[in-house]
């Protein structure tokens, strides 16, 4: 372990030592040409297992959704080899996947095919990329004072999202790329506090995850994020009901704890995902 991550707090959870480095987007994202340079944070041994252990599903199953040639290379090389390795995720992938009917922003649908996706499990990584980052990038976790907010935008959300949050402190906005495009994020933050901030995360040139309409029909869903006091849980509820209204945002169910629930969807060819508030898929 670094000497500089010796007697930190782990960044993820935020109360024990951490124990090891942790690369904060996992390597095995990514070809192993373009690992240089990739961001860590200061993890405890039971964050750095759990996470390890999102990551092995995402890296399975996200290539399927991949929009880039980064993701299309490694669903090629690497994530049928490691479905081989998990029959049963592999299980639940062939009977879960089903022919489905998607609809562009501009109103015109075509068939696609969708495969299983887990919501919860899939936010919960992206909240601990999110506190890594932000670890990264102030050398310090995220304070007790504050949490994570994850929000699923609609495509026109993630417009808004962007022109109307990102735009709020334009001299602290950022763009990064990571592993050749296999993670990237744009986020700005308060002026006066850096851990105020707002996220776009984009996995494989934007993960296509998919939900879906009450007849069944889906439609593409991305990953923001605030993070923030205590009090940001109130602005994401409001950001929340009112996006529900003009189709911004679709609100996900949440456990007690906070976090999404339910399971999803996620595909191959033009690979789209959905949740149906209880479901979602990647196609």
């Amino acid at each position: 372990m670094r000497r500089d991550f010796q007697g930190q707090l782990c960044a993820y959870c935020r109360r024990r030592q951490s124990e090891a480095e942790d690369h904060v987007v996992g390597r095995g994202f990514i070809p192993e040409r373009l690992r240089g340079n990739l961001p860590k944070a200061p993890a405890c041994d039971d964050c750095n297992s759990r996470k390890a252990a999102l990551e092995r599903y995402a890296m399975a199953v996200f290539p399927f959704g991949a929009v880039d040639p980064v993701g299309a290379e490694m669903l090629r090389t690497r994530a049928k080899q490691r479905l081989a390795k998990d029959q049963r995720l592999l299980r639940e992938i062939q009977e879960g996947k089903e022919d489905v009917l998607y609809v562009s922003p501009d109103g015109t649908q075509c068939k696609t095919l969708a495969i299983p996706f887990d919501w919860r499990g899939s936010f919960e990584l992206f909240e601990m990329l999110i506190l890594g980052l932000l670890w990264h990038l102030n050398r310090s976790p995220l304070p007790d004072t504050h949490a994570v907010r994850l929000l699923a935008l609609t495509e026109s959300g993630r417009e808004w999202f962007r022109g109307s949050v990102l735009a709020l402190s334009p001299d602290k906005y950022q763009e990064m790329r990571l592993g050749g495009g296999a993670f990237s994020y744009r986020f700005t933050h308060n002026a006066e506090d850096a851990f105020f901030s707002a996220w776009i995360l984009d996995v494989y040139g934007s993960l296509n995850i998919c939900a879906s309409t009450e007849d069944g029909r889906l439609f593409r869903v991305f990953v923001a994020a605030l993070t923030g006091p205590d009090a940001i849980g109130g602005i994401a509820d409001r950001i929340e009901e009112l996006g529900s209204r003009t189709g911004n945002v679709v609100t996900l169910p949440r456990t007690a704890a906070g976090k999404t629930d339910g399971n999803g969807r996620a595909g191959d060819d033009d690979k789209y995902s959905r949740d149906d508030h209880e479901r979602s898929e990647v196609c």
